[in-house]
């Protein structure tokens, strides 16, 4: 594609010659023929071989590059990536995958080899599933999600349109639910289900659990990375993110746009409210307000823990300066 016709898809400003693009690849990787971005205009110090830049507008143009400049880079390199790169993953049912009776096919569905499809699921149009993954009986798969290889979806589980559920990845397995007796731990049955809002993104080996009873929810667009669990019946707002080995126990509720950092823990019955803000490790085991930001184990507001670190950090000065008076006030006494 030239150089012009991105410019024109993007909404930029072209400037330099109007070289032929065959792709888009980072800054460090990049050669002649592909373009890269920068956000950071004072990335440029370094060199690359990109034959185009996309630049923030208002930035000088860098001599012997084309360059597009556009309001938000990250946004237009993201478009630039969609154009160029489309996922492939066949078309059809594979006559070595196991899809039981009674199941609703929509449009352009992929089934591949060795998944299995279990009695009564209905797959919307486009849906796609990889190599060994899953579906159990009863469950429904939204329009255009992708069940990576090798993914679980247990029964019962209704997953919204546009999901994307990846490798390793088990919804609706057994929520931790035991109760003691004579000192043993007895299994109370986990009989509800989870169900997960359109444009959720489920990371590599992230467990989900069903409700013992009523459903497990998880909102709207909210993106989980990989090795996150999510216990028993949780109700996980719209748009949150929640990063690497987030632990969240069961029955909490977790409002809109959280976002927490990874080895985020969370107790159970605890309610977070919106907007909030929890930084990696942090150990919640009381509720948190509507725009918070908390840090630390047991988790504190963030300039509460400031302060606490900035003593924490002189401590070795204090204790020596508290065995000098200690020893002075001694003396006095002595005399």
């Amino acid at each position: 594609m030239k150089a012009s016709q991105l410019a024109k898809i993007l909404s930029g400003e072209l400037a330099g010659e109007d070289i032929e693009i065959s792709g888009i690849k980072g800054y460090d990787e990049a050669e002649k023929e592909h373009i890269t971005f920068v956000a950071d205009p004072s990335l440029l110090s370094a060199p690359t071989d990109a034959g185009a830049l996309i630049l923030p507008k208002g930035v000088q143009p860098v001599e012997g590059k084309t360059c597009i400049f556009v309001s938000n880079p990250l946004e237009a390199a993201v478009k630039v990536a969609t154009l160029f790169y489309r996922e492939d993953w066949g078309t059809g049912v594979s006559d070595k995958a196991v899809v039981y009776p009674n199941v609703k096919l929509g449009k352009n569905v992929v089934i591949r080899e060795f998944a299995v499809v279990e009695s009564g699921v209905c797959l919307e149009d486009g849906v796609v599933v990889l190599p060994f993954a899953y579906v159990g009986r009863n469950s429904v798969v939204g329009e255009g999600t992708i069940l990576f290889p090798g993914a679980v979806v247990y029964p019962n589980t209704v997953v919204g349109k546009r999901c994307r559920i990846h490798a390793g990845a088990v919804v609706g397995a057994d929520g931790f639910g035991y109760y003691e007796k004579n000192g043993k731990r007895v299994k109370i049955p986990q009989i509800g289900r989870v169900v997960i809002g359109n444009d959720v993104e489920i990371g590599a080996n992230t467990c989900i659990d069903r409700a013992t009873f009523g459903k497990t929810v998880i909102g709207e667009g909210t993106k989980i990375d990989n090795l996150v669990q999510i216990g028993h019946n949780c109700k996980i707002g719209r748009d949150c993110a929640f990063a690497g080995q987030v632990g969240i126990s069961g029955s909490v509720k977790v409002g809109d746009r959280v976002l927490m950092g990874g080895q985020v823990g969370i107790a159970d019955h605890i309610s977070i409210g919106s907007d909030v803000k929890i930084a990696a490790k942090a150990g919640v085991m009381s509720d948190i307000k509507d725009g918070e930001a908390v840090i630390g184990a047991p988790a504190m507001p963030a300039a509460r823990w400031k302060r606490i670190q900035a003593v924490i950090n002189r401590l070795p000065e204090i204790y020596k300066l508290l065995k000098e008076l200690k020893k002075r006030v001694g003396d006095v006494g002595s005399n």
